[in-house]
């Protein structure tokens, strides 16, 4: 599967100064990668983050050339509770209240759908103010090593 076309980024901690530490763990079969690609654990492997999959591991901190085999290394930032992630709305989402739903979902691209809120993994924190409402500041709050408390 291509790699999604948008990306996140770690901005930063809520609970404090930490920073994602950074693991190389398994590919599953045919992933492809940006630097930031949302990702998931299926069948112990990483795998893009779609519409409602449900939970997520952290970003991928490599670019793939082509698709994977199952089993190639990859490096993934660990994304811990409280941590916040940027990245793009598919929609204005400066209607949104804060932290007002706790499983706010992607598209197929990777951006926060608005309009969705079943099936995710995401908590609005807040919308960058100058972006239109397009950029958010998300936390995660169904992940692969646990839930967040």
């Amino acid at each position: 599967m291509a790699a999604p076309a948008y990306t996140w980024e770690f901005a930063y901690d809520l609970w404090g100064d930490r920073v994602p530490k950074v693991i190389t763990m398994e590919a599953s079969a045919s992933l492809e990668t940006k630097v930031g690609t949302l990702l998931f654990m299926t069948s112990g492997q990483l795998d893009n983050c779609t519409d409602g999959t449900g939970t997520m591991i952290g970003l991928a901190t490599e670019a793939t050339s082509a698709a994977a085999t199952a089993g190639d290394p990859i490096k993934v930032e660990l994304i811990a509770p409280g941590m916040v992630i940027r990245g793009t709305a598919d929609a204005d989402a400066s209607g949104l209240t804060g932290f007002a739903s706790r499983i706010q979902d992607i598209d197929a691209y990777q951006r926060i759908h608005v309009g969705d809120v079943t099936g995710g993994f995401l908590s609005l924190y807040r919308v960058v103010p100058g972006t239109s409402g397009l950029t958010v500041d998300c936390v995660v709050t169904n992940f692969d090593l646990g839930q967040a408390v």
